[in-house]
């Protein structure tokens, strides 16, 4: 009986030892996987951030082109600097019959070139009735206009008036503006509230891509003027 036990115990053991080499070899498999899944996360989430900070620098450029467009700058390559759409011999900057680019009381505001008066937009300069315009609030028809047909084919793209150069970033080709006009009944100029859309290039053809919208406002009334 003592032989039969001392021949069977060594056999009993290496198929214990198998079940924990493969147990092992499992659970190394699992961690595997599990570190691969966790680093295709991180990267994809790294990808998504870096792609909202390309698409929100877009909007912010196209804001401050906007605000070029409005100031009647353009991009000079001789010096690499913007200047006075004027004192350009050629530009890509905007143009109207009576000299006067971008509405004043006496244009009576957008009449100079939009023909659909108010409620319209057309190449990027929008202009809707008072109340609508300054409050946009839900329902009313400037609410996120830019969003909606028509309005949303009349905009005006970045670099499109003011020749303002791509400088590398993919998503400025995607960036695009509208300039809403706000009346002011007691001042020379209306209020320009510039609305940006800028969208990501990485996953543009599967979901869209992502999207920034930015606002701001924009007082083209110099400071110490109102202040006097």
């Amino acid at each position: 009986m003592r032989h039969l036990v001392d021949r069977r115990t060594p056999a009993a053991q290496h198929g214990f030892s198998l079940f924990i080499v493969l147990t092992m070899l499992l659970l190394s498999a699992l961690l595997a996987l599990a570190g691969a899944r966790t680093a295709l996360l991180l990267e994809s989430v790294a990808g998504n951030q870096r792609e909202h900070q390309r698409a929100f620098e877009a909007a912010e450029a196209a804001l401050l082109d906007a605000e070029r467009d409005i100031r009647q700058l353009a991009y000079a390559d001789s010096t690499e600097t913007y200047v006075a759409c004027a004192g350009l011999p050629k530009s890509p900057c905007r143009r109207a019959e009576d000299g006067r680019v971008f509405p004043d009381r006496d244009t009576g505001w957008v009449t100079v070139y939009m023909n659909d008066g108010a409620n319209s937009c057309e190449q990027g300069i929008c202009y809707f009735a008072a109340p609508d315009s300054v409050a946009a609030a839900s329902g009313s028809e400037a609410y996120r206009f830019w969003s909606r047909n028509p309005y949303a084919r009349e905009h005006a793209s970045y670099g499109q008036f003011t020749g303002a150069p791509h400088a590398g970033n993919p998503a400025l080709r995607n960036a695009k503006y509208w300039i809403e006009v706000i009346d002011r009944k007691n001042g020379k100029y209306p209020l320009y509230r510039i609305t940006a859309v800028a969208t990501g290039t990485r996953s543009a053809s599967t979901a869209g891509g992502t999207q920034v919208e930015l606002q701001m406002a924009f007082d083209p009334d110099p400071v110490a003027a109102r202040m006097n």
